[in-house]
């Protein structure tokens, strides 16, 4: 779960006790920032705030820096937010800021490490000489100074450094030093700012020796398979798969050689599919008639490694970690796919139109999403690594993952195909390439489309390319999940208990909604988030219960809405060419950032909030230092009526109710030191003036090229700040 480590320092009485005088109160603000950029908190009773300072912590000890605290003016003060800008002549580093009000004051800490997650080579574990990552903003700033220190639960033992390899704003690299000795270690980091008082609790993390993997070979040679391409080795395959799985475990080995197989091959736990070379293994499968689940399928604890694997008409083609359909098998964990090239082709020959049709209208009678998965996935501890997947339709699809590595691969997306991350949790997508091997290929992004997902957070994707995307809406990163679960009034009972006053949405989004994210939209208490932990559906008492403790209670004026959570997604330097969209939060989002990114021929970077079946706000959206290079677009963005268009970056609420007094949908957004060449512009649309849909935007130092639009801001958007923004020549329609 995520934890905002703001240091809040003030002593508040809940709402939710009789009496309580309401004082202000800071939910979130905005980092990293430097010198002469704008700080965003947002909160409640912000207005009786009277002053604000900053001072530039030093970096060699817990003092300030000398001279380096001033006054500041405070902008756009209202209730709900305050903004304020670090002054210009200070230094880049860590910056305290103290709010003074009548009663007391508000002091935080810009640009401290914020910690979304961390994940090791085991996933919630590490081993001795293996790797852990710490993702979230202002991970390292000063790589120079930069430490991360573990220090062992119990006893007087020493703490011990990682060693930093590679770290950024978002995520910091490191190496677990090879003797450490197994146990439980807190972690603490500092980020190269500051001095002692800055290190930050970045959770904890068990240290075990990985599991030596089964030492046993079975060569499929032994057991009758001769790999000259024609004769059917199935029989031979599951025996020597039946032969390890009686060991205990062990690797399956294809030596040098094309393995014709005519069935569903299934790998039981500890079994290893082991090829000589990805280049001299083939397992090949023939036109299927009868389609079984998937060509090779697995429930837990098993891989597969260097092999080719050619197929023509398929069903899945590697399926692991699920026991029926969509449903993850219990405990399903450790699966990995490496150095594996597929090359799956249900339209592949000489067909004529009416069998392609014929295909395709099996396709979407078998397979929910009217297409097979070549790679699909669910459980903890799952590897994608260094492959070259092709299949009819979906490259990749992983489904309620955790601790999930896909690294290194070449995805073509098929017919009507995507690549999908579903209700996953702790992802690292990086250094692939996207592309569509079909003009009705897309792209794909991550979701909570299924009825057995509430949440979706943690993903890390980056350093990836996307390209040469045609199909559908040609969205190559994408967030999706329509539908919620409650959308009314509520008022706490307790500090960590809601009642809802209203009716919950008859047609759910999900089954459970534990886990599902509480945003409290308006009234009193506005632009406070939550998790739900537990639901009581039985009237009168409807009720949810919360992960955390709500800095000021609900009354009667407070709405919220409860939807399938997406919270902290980090979309980081990748490379976007001739797709549609680039990148996007659309709909429900909190937290995410997209940063570093360059786009070529897209319809470039965007944040919805939605009516999308339910009321889905984004809030606390980052869109920094992008780079926009040719705009000009075809039938790419979210004007569908429009075929040729301007890239933009796009802040939009799709506001319905246009009475006054109803909630905004996207909240706290910053785009800043973005770069468009030409043929784009900055966008910010929040339609309804009288029920602004979009408010506390800060628009700065962006860079606007020759575009037809340049920047706009709608009458729909309130407490909106552009500042220091450079405008080239607008070219007249």
């Amino acid at each position: 779960m995520t934890r905002y480590h703001a240091a809040i320092v003030v002593a508040l009485q809940p709402f939710w006790m009789a009496g309580a005088a309401a004082q202000p109160s800071m939910f979130w603000f905005n980092d990293p920032v430097d010198p002469d950029e704008t700080v965003v908190v947002t909160g409640a009773d912000l207005d009786q705030v009277t002053s604000a300072t900053v001072a530039r912590i030093g970096d060699e000890g817990p003092t300030l820096d000398a001279g380096r605290e001033a006054t500041v003016p405070m902008l756009q003060a209202n209730p709900l937010s305050l903004k304020f800008v670090i002054p210009k002549e200070f230094t880049p580093g860590i910056y305290r800021f103290t709010l003074t009000y009548a009663q007391g004051a508000l002091s935080a800490r810009v640009n401290l490490p914020t910690i979304y997650w961390a994940q090791g080579n085991l996933g919630e574990a590490v081993s001795p000489g293996g790797w852990l990552q710490i993702f979230g903003r202002n991970i390292v700033r000063e790589a120079s100074r930069a430490q991360l220190l573990m220090l062992p639960d119990g006893g007087n033992a020493p703490p011990s450094k990682a060693v930093l390899t590679k770290g950024d704003l978002w995520r910091g690299a490191f190496r677990i030093p090879d003797q450490l000795s197994p146990g439980r270690y807190r972690l603490r980091l500092s980020n190269g700012d500051g001095g002692d008082g800055e290190w930050v609790d970045a959770g904890s993390i068990a240290v075990q020796v990985a599991q030596p993997e089964a030492a046993h070979s079975f060569d499929v040679r032994a057991y009758g398979a001769n790999g000259d391409g024609r004769f059917d080795c199935t029989r031979a395959v599951r025996a020597a798969i039946e032969a390890a799985s009686q060991a205990g475990g062990g690797t399956v080995y294809f030596p040098r050689g094309r393995y014709l197989i005519s069935d569903m091959i299934v790998i039981p736990p500890h079994v290893r599919i082991q090829g000589e070379r990805i280049d001299l293994v083939n397992l090949v499968w023939p036109d299927l008639t009868n389609l079984p689940v998937a060509l090779i399928q697995g429930t837990s604890r098993f891989s597969i490694e260097d092999v080719t694997i050619y197929a023509s008409n398929h069903p899945h083609i590697i399926s692991g970690g699920f026991q029926f359909r969509d449903t993850p098998a219990p405990d399903a964990s450790d699966i990995a796919i490496r150095r594996v090239r597929i090359r799956g082709s249900a339209f592949r020959g000489l067909m004529d139109p009416e069998a392609t049709v014929q295909r395709m209208n099996d396709f979407h009678r078998n397979y929910p999403d009217a297409t097979p998965d070549t790679i699909r996935l669910s459980g903890n501890r799952i590897e994608v690594s260094d492959c070259d997947i092709l299949g009819s339709g979906h490259s990749l699809r992983l489904f309620k993952a955790t601790n999930a590595v896909v690294s290194g691969n070449v995805l073509n997306n098929g017919r009507y195909g995507t690549y999908s991350i579903v209700g996953s949790h702790q992802v690292i997508f990086e250094n692939n390439t996207v592309t569509s091997a079909d003009l009705q290929g897309t792209g794909g992004g991550i979701t909570t489309l299924s009825k057995w997902v509430s949440a979706s957070e943690n993903i890390f994707v980056g350093g990836n390319t996307f390209k040469a995307i045609y199909g559908w809406d040609r969205e190559a990163m994408t967030t999706d999940g329509p539908g919620g679960y409650y959308f009314g009034h509520a008022e706490t009972t307790s500090p960590d208990r809601l009642s809802l006053l209203d009716t919950p949405n008859p047609y759910p989004a999900a089954r459970d909604w534990t886990g599902a994210a509480v945003m409290v939209v308006n009234g009193r208490g506005a632009g406070q988030y939550a998790r739900v932990t537990a639901f009581d559906s039985k009237p009168p008492n409807l009720s949810i219960m919360l992960d955390r403790k709500l800095e000021v209670g609900l009354d009667r004026t407070s709405e919220i809405t409860v939807t399938q959570a997406q919270q902290n997604y980090l979309i980081i330097d990748n490379s976007f060419e001739d797709t549609g969209v680039a990148a996007q939060a659309y709909g429900t989002a909190i937290g995410h950032v997209i940063a570093g990114n360059r786009s070529n021929r897209t319809s470039g970077f965007a944040a919805f909030g939605l009516s999308y079946e339910h009321f889905q706000p984004s809030w606390r959206i980052q869109i920094l230092d992008n780079h926009i290079l040719e705009g000009n677009v075809y039938r790419a963005g979210p004007e569908r009526t429009v075929f040729s268009n301007e890239a933009s970056i796009l802040v939009q609420a799709n506001q319905t109710a246009t009475t006054a007094g109803r909630p905004p949908m996207v909240q706290a957004v910053i785009v800043r030191g973005n770069r468009l060449d030409q043929d784009a512009h900055i966008e910010i649309k929040g339609f309804a003036a009288a029920s602004p849909g979009v408010r506390d935007v800060v628009v700065e130092e962006n860079t606007i090229g020759p575009s037809r639009v340049g920047m706009t801001v709608d009458r729909g958007v309130a407490w909106s700040l552009s500042r220091r923004n450079v405008e080239e020549r607008r070219i007249l329609k």
